[in-house]
């Protein structure tokens, strides 16, 4: 069978792999539809090198339960219940857990032997390509459930791909006032779409001074969901005292935090617990993930996909694969 894998940065290719063996209580789940994640990129790229070489890419996923017919979200991680984190409603922290995808082979494969318990029923209202973007959902309600924003606080929202544009969604659903910040217009576009009530060009303009300007303050809270360095850095200036600062797509860079007084800075990842309500949200329309999709590729052509993924120029915000 037909498997995405990791080989090494800039080396990513579909190859023959052994079928899987189904055994321990485990289902055989078929491949359905995935999609590219910004986490893939940095791993293609070469940004994060601790990926191991041979495994198997790809953790936003869903597919078709081969004992019962029905479709389902495979959750990526998986953890024991009874560690420390675990016990402290922390399971991405698991001790003994498994993220498919990073440290376990993952999703795009034709076929993944899969635990039950980390599969969630599709809702019969949402599509396949729809179930193959609830990470960045999921992640929005973890993200702005730890933020706990009253109605009206600012919030400045540092890249509009999925991620961020998710967290924009969610924002405006919470009440907040929204400044979405990206250095593509398409995006920024986008983002007036799914809620912000202000975009910046930070090719044109000064974001600090805007964000100043807007606030008076500083924003309450600052969400960087770009990936970059560079918006890392960037953060301590945006917040206002005593705000908080949650960094999403980069966890590097230098923080100067000499005015950032008693701001709280933390970086946070996916959970499990959260993904349940993300299906829900999307399956009654509430986020409209079909709207991240620009290009859509089988598996047998994760090289285009991949490509048009790494090219600015083509637009991309959701690349999702089907069978």
């Amino acid at each position: 069978m037909k498997a995405v894998i990791y080989r090494a940065p800039y080396s990513i290719r579909v190859e023959e792999v052994p079928e899987p063996k189904v055994k321990d209580g485990r289902v055989l789940v078929k491949f359905l539809a995935g999609s590219i994640c910004g986490t893939d990129m940095h791993f293609y790229r070469g940004d994060w090198k601790w990926m191991k070489k041979g495994r198997i890419i790809g953790h936003d996923a869903c597919g078709i339960r081969e004992d019962t017919g029905e479709r389902v979200v495979m959750v990526p991680i998986v953890n024991c219940g009874h560690c420390y984190f675990c016990q402290r409603g922390l399971p991405t922290y698991c001790v003994h857990g498994k993220f498919y995808g990073l440290t376990r082979d993952g999703f795009f494969v034709e076929s993944k032997s899969m635990l039950p318990r980390s599969l969630i029923p599709v809702p019969a209202e949402m599509s396949d390509e729809q179930a193959a973007i609830v990470e960045p959902v999921a992640l929005a309600l973890r993200v702005l459930n730890q933020l706990k924003p009253n109605l009206g606080d600012w919030v400045t929202i540092l890249g509009q791909g999925p991620i961020g544009l998710a967290m924009t969604k969610v924002a405006s659903m919470k009440g907040c006032r929204v400044v979405a910040v990206d250095i593509q217009n398409y995006r920024l576009e986008l983002s007036e779409k799914y809620g912000a009530d202000i975009v910046i060009d930070a090719k044109k303009h000064d974001v600090r001074s805007v964000v100043s300007k807007l606030t008076k303050i500083g924003s309450d809270f600052v969400i960087e969901a770009a990936g970059t360095t560079a918006a890392v850095e960037q953060t301590p200036f945006l917040v206002r005292k005593a705000g908080k600062v949650v960094l999403v797509g980069e966890p590097k860079g230098y923080l100067n935090l000499e005015d950032a007084d008693e701001a709280q800075f933390f970086t946070t990842y996916i959970s499990p617990i959260e993904y349940p309500a993300a299906i829900e949200l999307i399956a009654k329309k509430l986020i409209d993930v079909e709207g991240f999709i620009t290009h859509k590729f089988t598996l047998d052509e994760f090289d285009e996909a991949l490509q048009t993924m790494d090219s600015p120029d083509k637009k991309p915000l959701k690349v999702v694969l089907t069978k």
